[in-house]
């Protein structure tokens, strides 16, 4: 899958991938008291490269997109295929670029799709409705199936800049002194309330060049709920003035590599950290309670020993991949219960959580004739 950043090019892209519909038998794994259940699954008659983009909120169906094909595929949550259509360049109907940078179901059965400065408004079967430039781009490095909009009934929330404003200071020093946290109306795009991160986050206290993915935010019971992947922590807001109502602190432990700005005279040095310092890569809610989890590091010395020109190469892949381990945390009422290694990689998209693959299996090792997505609960006796 293509990466990119809104200024450079960088990183993985998302692999948004999710369950939920036919009656696979349930899985379990247990870890202490602790267990994450498979409660359901999504199996497609389909083989291509998948990703989950979207969900409706009462879960009836569900935006994929294949990256093979360039094809949207809006499915049923029994797994039926009801639309395969191909909307990238010129056209009548298409987004006139062969990128996206995210793809919403709206509360009123639209499709909003962006791309760099467009907003395409579809209906529920991708006929063009509108088409409009959007005064607010959202600042993320990955395309295709960026989560860093999330609507929320006739709101936006984004971390986003001003157009016409110069991005030169973000790559610097992270945004710093500007109000990227964005809530705005879908409709005329107004302004409802901007806010800046908060003076006890990470990039604020050791402020610099960060590998930035946009902040991950759920909507939860009313509010609105941050964390910002290279700091361990999550903000609480209240809507739709933005205001900062709480923090939870999630405290990582030794597993935890607590990431840093990169050195701006160093060749790729954005690139090495993502693989020594971890990064909070989702958290979500669950039967009541907070799941969290981050990306573990590899360590400095091996990484160090790699040559700088090595980005993307099989050495440079191969030291990824060995260290590429998933530790899961788990709260309630803000209070950590557990925390643990887990070998499953899993995703969210709004109030779900969902991966490809069952516990302990791996992605080459598994042949299928479809495509299934699982998704997952948190179970504690």
């Amino acid at each position: 899958m293509k990466n990119l950043f809104v200024f450079a090019l960088s990183g993985l892209l998302l692999s948004s991938l999710f369950s939920c519909g036919s009656s696979d038998k349930q899985e379990k794994a247990t870890f202490e008291n602790f267990e994450l259940t498979i409660v359901d699954s999504l199996q497609i008659d389909h083989l291509g490269k998948l990703y989950m983009i979207d969900l409706k909120e009462d879960q009836s169906e569900f935006l994929l997109y294949d990256i093979l094909t360039n094809e949207f595929l809006r499915v049923n949550k029994k797994g039926e295929i009801l639309q395969q259509v191909n909307r990238t360049g010129d056209g009548k109907d298409n987004y006139q670029s062969d990128y996206f940078l995210t793809a919403q179901y709206l509360d009123s059965g639209d499709i909003l799709i962006e791309t760099f400065g467009q907003q395409f408004i579809y209906d529920g079967e991708f006929n063009l409705k509108e088409k409009r430039k959007t005064p607010y781009s959202p600042i993320t490095n990955h395309i295709m199936g960026s989560t860093v909009n999330l609507p929320i009934g006739e709101w936006m929330f984004s971390s986003t800049f001003k157009s016409e404003d110069n991005r030169e200071s973000f790559s610097e020093n992270f945004g710093l002194g500007y109000p990227l946290l964005s809530l705005y109306s879908i409709e005329d795009f107004s302004m409802l309330a901007r806010t800046e991160f908060p003076a006890e986050s990470q990039m604020v206290i050791n402020p610099g060049s960060y590998n930035f993915d946009g902040p991950l935010a759920v909507y939860h019971n009313g509010e609105l709920y941050i964390n910002f992947s290279s700091s361990p922590e999550i903000y609480v807001y209240n809507l739709p003035s933005m205001e900062l109502k709480r923090q939870i602190s999630l405290q990582p432990e030794e597993n935890y590599k607590q990431n840093v700005p990169s050195d701006p005279n160093e060749n790729f040095g954005k690139f090495f950290n993502r693989i020594i310092y971890s990064t909070y890569e989702g958290f979500n809610f669950s039967n009541g309670y907070l799941i969290a989890w981050y990306k573990g590091g590899a360590p400095k010395e091996e990484v160090d020993e790699l040559p700088r020109n090595v980005v993307g190469q099989p050495e440079f892949q191969a030291l990824q991949k060995k260290y590429e381990k998933y530790y899961y945390q788990i709260f309630q009422d803000e209070n950590k219960l557990w925390e643990g290694y887990m070998n499953v990689k899993l995703e969210s998209i709004r109030n779900l959580m969902f991966s490809r693959l069952k516990i302990g299996e791996k992605e080459d090792e598994v042949e299928k004739d479809y495509e299934v997505f699982y998704f997952y609960s948190v179970n504690i006796d």
